[in-house]
């Protein structure tokens, strides 16, 4: 059984840690009722759909290549290049789709999230597409807006996890070594093998975690893996 060390700081994956219900881009979603919440638009239900689709697959492909980790287009950038809309509706069309990634913080996660910070620095790093603001709005909405000592997020760079780029720049806000932090992640390719690679320990969360040799501990959630620490 894994020691119980004392982390001077945690590194918080997102999606599939401590948010969930994100990327929600099936064919079955209702994009034209997100749409007409947005604002006053001129496309069809079907236009909408095709466009938003269009460009989640687009990006879809980016994100599985591994030549793209510090080149990764931006949803604004990949509207303009592969949906036929006017510029105006790509602006609004971007909005959708910022709404259809996010997922939501459940109350006894984001009960945990503060609690971590209580005893802990912490900090989020996370690949999303979207640009920030729905998510930093949500962290608003439900009180753990304040908590982080950094807020990592891929779309304010061209990276994206497993890139060490996004990883560096939380070590260096947190100001503190890569062996007194704790990284937790649900992805063993975007968030453990490279935070371990970094020097960080590291927590593989979620229903896929097993026993690795790049993780310190294993748990179940991000609940659990609380008990354990402490």
């Amino acid at each position: 059984m894994a020691s119980r060390p004392r982390y001077k700081a945690l590194l918080l994956d997102m999606n599939g840690t401590f948010m969930f219900g994100h990327d929600r881009f099936g064919p079955t979603e209702d994009f034209f009722s997100t749409y007409l919440a947005m604002g006053s638009g001129c496309l069809s239900p079907d236009e909408v759909k095709q466009a938003v689709l269009s460009v989640y697959r687009r990006m879809s492909a980016d994100y599985s290549n591994p030549g793209r980790v510090d080149d990764f287009p931006s949803v604004a950038e990949s509207f303009a290049r592969h949906a036929r809309v006017p510029e105006d509706e790509a602006v609004l069309l971007e909005r959708v789709f910022a709404a259809h990634e996010r997922g939501r913080v459940p109350e006894p996660f984001a009960n945990c999230v503060r609690r971590l910070a209580a005893r802990h620095a912490i900090g989020v790093v996370s690949n999303i597409w979207a640009r920030k603001e729905i998510w930093l709005s949500h962290f608003e909405e439900i009180g753990i807006a304040g908590v982080w000592r950094t807020m990592v997020f891929s779309s304010d760079t061209r990276s994206i996890k497993p890139s060490p780029v996004l990883f560096r720049r939380a070590i260096d806000d947190l100001g503190v070594n890569p062996g007194d932090i704790l990284f937790v992640g649900d992805s063993l390719r975007a968030d453990i093998e490279p935070a371990k690679a970094l020097g960080m320990n590291t927590a593989w969360v979620g229903a896929a975690a097993t026993l690795h040799a790049s993780a310190v501990w294993t748990a179940p959630s991000l609940l659990e893996l609380e008990q354990m620490l402490h």
